[in-house]
Formats: structure tokens, sequence, C-alpha cells
């Protein structure tokens, strides 16, 4: 599924974004981002919370049914029984100050997305920061398992990589990746530098020489690890067959 919004950037504009961006970008100075989470909860306690949940599903894998979650805090929390049910091998810790609460149970990644200000160079400098949260969170697709993608509330960081996903995956501009995960999770809320760090994304998907090769090798490992894991099914399959034959 390819977005109309950006196939309609052409290169030219593309670039235009992208210097803007780098022009305009704030200095080093972050949003208290888990302040914001925070407004974000007394909101939710003075109106209706009905839409608000621990954790959505933002996106499920068609070749093995692994789906990425973002979600909250409490939903971080676990306990590991409750990943276990839930299918969740991997999770995405979107913050600097809440702990892995269950680190040894779970395989753990921080990814803070305002992080990507301290890469503010060529394109390769942003391949380098978002290519191990791609790896991470392939790897648990690729093996048919779930993924959650935390911060405190589940709407900024976390959202924003959420979103991230959503674009690298569905090949969707910022802006519609963000719309569709708002349908998923209406309150993820890129803010602060979090959509810079989106539109840089889409620049560099439309400019970079070192887009289309990163990309088909990223594809192929992907599809690597995919048949790796159905070989390994059908080996215990029959393993199994052989095991019950023998009984028999």
């Amino acid at each position: 599924m390819r977005s109309s919004a950006a196939a309609g950037m052409d290169s030219a504009a593309a670039r235009r974004l992208f210097a803007l961006l780098e022009q305009h970008s704030p200095g080093p100075a972050e949003h208290d981002y888990s302040a914001e989470a925070r407004k974000l909860f007394a909101t939710l306690g003075e109106g209706d919370s009905a839409s608000y949940h621990d954790m959505d599903a933002l996106w499920r894998d068609p070749t093995t049914g692994g789906i990425i979650f973002v979600g909250n805090e409490s939903a971080a929390r676990g306990p590991l029984s409750y990943f276990k049910a839930a299918d969740i091998t991997h999770v995405v810790n979107a913050t600097d100050d809440l702990p892995n609460f269950c680190d040894g149970g779970v395989k753990y990644m921080r990814f803070h997305a305002a992080h990507h200000m301290r890469h503010s160079g060529d394109s390769r400098s942003l391949l380098d920061f978002v290519t191990p949260l791609f790896r991470f969170v392939d790897e648990a697709l690729s093996a048919g398992n779930n993924v959650l993608v935390h911060c405190l509330a589940g709407a900024h960081r976390a959202g924003t990589t959420g979103c991230l996903l959503l674009m690298w995956k569905e090949a969707l501009s910022a802006a519609d990746a963000t719309a569709l995960a708002q349908q998923r999770r209406p309150v993820i809320n890129p803010i602060g530098t979090l959509p810079q760090l989106l539109a840089r994304f889409e620049a560099l998907r439309r400019t970079s020489s070192a887009w289309d090769g990163w990309e088909r090798e990223a594809r192929a490992a992907f599809e690597a690890r995919v048949a790796a894991s159905v070989l390994g099914e059908a080996e215990d399959a029959r393993l199994e067959q052989v095991m019950t034959t023998d009984v028999l």
C-alpha cells in the first residue's frame, strides 16, 4: 500500500523540506515528554476515557501474523505472564526513565525518538539511528511474535515510534502514517521535535541514494528470517510425527 500523498511529493520538494527542517531545527533542549504524558492523564481523568486503552494493535504482518502494539506504562509492567499470553517477545522502551520491567523474560531495546536531533548529519546518520529499531522489531515479526512499543502514556514517544514503523512497513507519508496510527490509537500525538523525525524519514525515502540498497537488504534479511522460521516449524512437525510413529 503506497500513500498517494507520499507519491505526490517529488524529489525536489522532498529535498527542500529536508533542508528547511535542518535550518530550523531547535537546539539540544528537548520536550519533557513525561510531563506531557501526565497532562494527558489529567485530561483523561476529567473527560471520557473509554477510548483510551493500555495498549492497542497498530499493525499486523501479512506474512507471519506478528503484531506491533503501542502502549503505556501499565501495559509495559506486564507481568511476564501477560506478555507470554499476548505472544509479546520484544519490547521497545521509548523512554529514558522507565525501567525494563520484565527484563530477562522478554527482549528489550531503548529507542527515544527525540534523539534523532543528535543525528543531524547526512542520510546515513539517520539510517544508522532507525536501523537498529527496524531490525529489532523485524526479529520478532519474522518469527510470528508480537512487539510492544511503550512510553509513559503511549501517546508521544511510543506513538511517534509507531508512526515511524507504519511509514517503514507501509511506505506511508508522515501525515498518512500519523492519521492511520490515530485511528487505531487515538491518543497518539507526535509533539515537540518528534514530527521532524517523521518528516526527515519521509524525505530520506524520497531523496537518498543509500535508501534503495538499504531497503533491499532489510527486506531480504526479513524474508530470510521468515523462511528460517517456517523451516524450523516444518522440522518440528516432522520430528513430532516421527516420535508419535515410534511410540505407536
